[in-house]
């Protein structure tokens, strides 16, 4: 094969051979009739075929039946533009490989003066994996946002806030705000390990779980065990689920919350923290067995509640610098007086600014729930 290619790299010149045996993507260059000359080894080994049998045949050969009486037509309006082209971005371009199997493309097309005349250099890639990788990542997207709850605003006792962002086009991120009959509500932030489609289906999971043992068990610590009983079932390959759900009964001022791994904040109306809520027991679906114990606070109105995954204490600067955990006490602190939504918002643009235009390294969640004087009945 060396050889061979040898000899047609003296057809495109020495220089221009080289450089095209040596890329690390599949390239083929061809006359206007479409007629292979030179395929370097990347192209023999993504079209299955030696470079002796890549040269003289044509590009029609490298695609699908269907595809190939109208290529004609458009080598020779290639030529006739003669301005560089990609192919495959946002279309259905697709070759084929010797065995047959048929995979999408993205080709890019430039022309070039050769001792044979003006040729067309094309680069090709298969995009398989990528098509792949982009429909898990939209089906994973669909079900994080048909996860997410709307924001309440008519929930008496509690003003509402929340947001997550995912690190890529998904994450193992997710929220939910609950109302039970007797007027508490309840809140649940977690975060799945890992990202793409798998982690947004144990966050899923998670999810319908919670809700499910809620309907038959009022305590926190007992469902957070039942759940992680069910995840340990479930063998999900190693993941695991860190979790944070806290109730509040706004009538008789009072948080009640269970932890799996994950911590939150209640700060008081002056923006001080009051405490932090611990991590507790382990990660659901960590190990088998695991208990959780129930914390229960007093609360004051004008009590600022938040719960926050990791990716926003964990945010990353260019110098490789944590945003931390002081960082979002003293904004919450600056900040407690405004209305939940807009303190959720000061939080993301926080480290969106902090990450310096970098892409973040993980999923970024809040939920800030302030809570609010009782509402007084007034006689007629």
């Amino acid at each position: 094969m060396a050889e061979h290619l040898s000899t047609r790299r003296e057809d495109v010149g020495a220089t221009m051979g080289e450089w095209i045996d040596a890329a690390p993507v599949a390239m083929l260059v061809a006359d206007r009739q479409g007629r292979i000359l030179v395929a370097n080894r990347a192209g023999c080994l993504l079209f299955g075929y030696s470079a002796e049998q890549l040269c003289g045949m044509h590009v029609e050969d490298l695609m699908p039946e269907p595809f190939r009486p109208a290529h004609h037509q458009h080598v020779g309006q290639f030529f006739d533009a003669q301005s560089p082209r990609l192919m495959g971005a946002g279309r259905n371009v697709v070759a084929v490989d010797a065995s047959g199997r048929v995979f999408p493309a993205e080709i890019g097309l430039s022309l070039a003066d050769t001792p044979m005349g003006r040729c067309v250099v094309a680069a090709i890639v298969d995009v398989t994996e990528r098509r792949k990788r982009d429909r898990e990542s939209t089906l994973a997207r669909m079900v994080q946002e048909a996860m997410l709850p709307r924001i309440p605003t008519d929930w008496e006792g509690v003003e509402i806030a929340a947001r997550s962002e995912p690190a890529d086009a998904t994450g193992g991120d997710f929220y939910d705000l609950l109302q039970f009959p007797d007027g508490r509500v309840g809140f649940v932030i977690g975060d799945a390990s890992g990202h793409g489609f798998a982690a947004a289906l144990v966050s899923a999971n998670t999810r319908s779980y919670l809700r499910a043992m809620l309907r038959t068990e009022p305590d926190a610590g007992r469902v957070l065990s039942a759940m992680n009983a069910l995840l340990m079932e479930d063998g999900i390959d190693g993941r695991f689920v860190t979790l944070l759900f806290a109730v509040v009964d706004p009538p008789a001022l009072k948080l009640s919350y269970a932890s799996a791994g994950h911590c939150g904040y209640l700060l008081d109306s002056s923006g001080a923290l009051r405490v932090c809520l611990d991590q507790g027991g382990a990660p659901l679906g960590w190990h088998e067995g695991a208990e959780y114990g129930v914390t229960t606070l007093p609360l004051e109105p004008g009590d600022l509640l938040v719960l926050l995954t990791d990716g926003i204490e964990e945010s990353m600067s260019l110098q490789e610098e944590l945003f931390g955990r002081q960082r979002v006490i003293d904004l919450l602190r600056s900040h407690h007086q405004l209305p939940a939504a807009q303190i959720v918002d000061q939080l993301h643009a926080a480290i969106h600014s902090f990450h310096g235009g970098i892409p973040p390294h993980d999923d970024a969640t809040s939920v800030v729930a302030r809570i609010l004087p009782p509402v007084v009945a007034h006689g007629g």
